[in-house]
Parts: C-alpha cells; structure tokens; sequence
C-alpha cells in the first residue's frame, strides 16, 4: 500500500511537470496531452474507485494551481471522472489496452464538456460548435496518442507495486 501511494505521487509529479513544461512546448493544434487525465483515469481503471478519486484530486487541485481560474474547479472534474473510471476497474483485463484507450477518450471528452459548461456556458458563452471543434477535438485526440506510451509506463510501475504471486493477476 505504501509503496502504490508513493509511486502514484512521483507519477502525479512527473505528469504534471511534463505536461506544464515539455508537452507546453510540444503544442499540436493549440492543445496540450492532457496527462493528469491519463493518469487519474489509468488509476481508477486498475485500482478501482478509490484510488481513481484519491488520484483524480490530487490531479485536479494540481492542474487548478496552473490552469484554474478557480480553485477547486478542475478537481471536481477529475474527481468526478476518477470516479467513473473505477467503474472499468469490474473490466480491468492486463493485456488489452484498447479499453483504457477508449474510456481515457471518452473521459476527456466529458472533461471538456464539463469544463465548457462551468468556465463558458454558465457566462452566457454559446459557441460550443467553435469549442469542440478547436479545443475539445484536438485535445482528445492528442491525449489519446500520448496515452498509448503513459498508460504502459502506468500500468509497469503500478505493477511493481503488487506482491510478486499476484503480478501475473495484474
């Protein structure tokens, strides 16, 4: 236990530093991976509900120290969808990585939606069509790309984190 709090703390670091400073300068479209995400849903997805909510704060309180206009904004977010993530966890199948694909694609596109409606559309900003297409779109997509190398490198150090009799389970 011990050791799966600490390797998710130096996952969250290295994310979150790697998504303000390497992945700032490596925008496509305008858009940065979204890591923390990666992260928050890899977490829920192998760990189950708690640890996704556990992550996915930590995650949404970092991400609203850089990105948020207001506190607590990006962790309700996150900690929405770290809970819904845990909901693959019933799923979790070791050598399949088209699932954690899809459900880290579907999860940041409810991520944008969501952000849209509490930073945009409750201000009386109407133009979704131009947000999707410029922001939310890309945004996946590229968080999708990314998650295929991240969601390995997750998987790897969460399994170092497991008794070696249950490693071949995980």
């Amino acid at each position: 236990m011990i050791k799966r709090i600490i390797c998710s703390i130096i996952l969250l670091i290295i994310c979150y530093i790697l998504q303000t400073t390497l992945f700032w300068h490596m925008r496509l479209a305008g858009v940065v991976p979204n890591l923390l995400l990666i992260l928050t849903v890899s977490s829920g997805y192998i760990n189950g509900h708690k640890d996704g909510i556990i992550t996915a704060l930590m995650c949404g309180l970092m991400s609203d120290l850089i990105f948020g206009s207001v506190i607590g904004l990006h962790a309700l977010i996150y900690v929405i969808i770290g809970f819904l993530s845990g909901y693959g966890h019933n799923i979790y199948l070791k050598n399949n990585f088209s699932v954690p694909l899809v459900l880290i694609g579907i999860c940041d596109m409810a991520y944008g939606m969501l952000y849209y409606v509490f930073e945009f559309l409750l201000r009386g900003r109407l133009d979704f069509i131009y947000y999707f297409n410029n922001i939310i779109l890309p945004e996946v997509l590229y968080t999708m790309l990314a998650a295929i190398v991240f969601f390995k490198i997750i998987v790897m150090v969460y399994r170092l984190t497991v008794s070696p009799e249950n490693r071949e389970e995980f």
